[in-house]
């Protein structure tokens, strides 16, 4: 994908949106079953946060702020180990991790809506929406080429990217895509669904290291298949 198949519309939102590293940050709160406050300081989590900000893109500058209730305010401070479902309750989105899975407080996850990892084994899990009305004058295809190319940017090489028979998720449609390409010398493989809610837009995205990816391409392809718009 080249920049000059932008058109004029689609690059105003491009030059209007928070696709730079400096992004506003909304007010945003986890639901997570199974608390368990940990203080986790790993080099491969701040390989991954690093690795992430590729992801950290929108179409639209649709970000508004927003009162986070009591549960919110608990959990987006910390870090902590969760066993199963993760929902942002303000933008009303779920995922399901496996056991053992970090969630990443607000000040680190920037703007996307639920950020996991799973630090022994560098695998990174991340939801993000959008308004579908902004972008409503995009379809599915474009929009989701779009966030592709966002993320390809970003990356210091980009290598391929393979289509996926994934076509729904939740039974709304969606496109899936294989991204490879390097961060900072080490390949990378983002597994990357754009997913057309009946509000929102939503990036449904797992990855990891190349050398990782095959390993664990299963574990990501569930977590993004058990994603929910409640």
């Amino acid at each position: 994908m080249r920049p000059n198949r932008l058109t004029k519309s689609r690059a105003n939102l491009l030059t209007n949106s928070p696709t730079t590293r400096l992004v506003t940050h909304r007010s945003q709160g986890l639901k997570l079953n199974g608390l368990k406050l940990n203080g986790l300081k790993s080099q491969s989590l701040i390989s991954g946060l690093m690795i992430s900000l590729a992801l950290v893109v929108g179409l639209s500058s649709c970000r508004s702020g927003s009162t986070s209730n009591d549960t919110a305010s608990n959990t987006a401070s910390e870090n902590v180990s969760v066993k199963s479902d993760l929902e942002n309750v303000e933008t009303n989105v779920r995922i399901t991790v496996p056991s053992g899975w970090t969630a990443i407080k607000e000040g680190q996850r920037r703007s996307t809506d639920i950020y996991a990892v799973s630090p022994d084994k560098d695998l990174y899990a991340a939801v993000l929406s959008e308004s579908a009305s902004v972008l409503s004058q995009f379809d599915l295809e474009d929009n989701a080429e779009q966030y592709r190319w966002l993320i390809q940017k970003e990356l210091d090489t980009f290598e391929k990217e393979t289509r996926t028979g994934t076509t729904t998720i939740d039974n709304d449609p969606a496109l899936q895509y294989e991204i490879r390409g390097q961060v900072k010398g080490t390949p990378v493989v983002y597994l990357h669904t754009t997913i057309k809610g009946t509000d929102s837009y939503y990036q449904v995205v797992g990855w990891t290291t190349a050398a990782d990816y095959s390993e664990n391409k299963e574990t990501l392809q569930t977590i993004i298949k058990s994603f929910r718009a409640l």
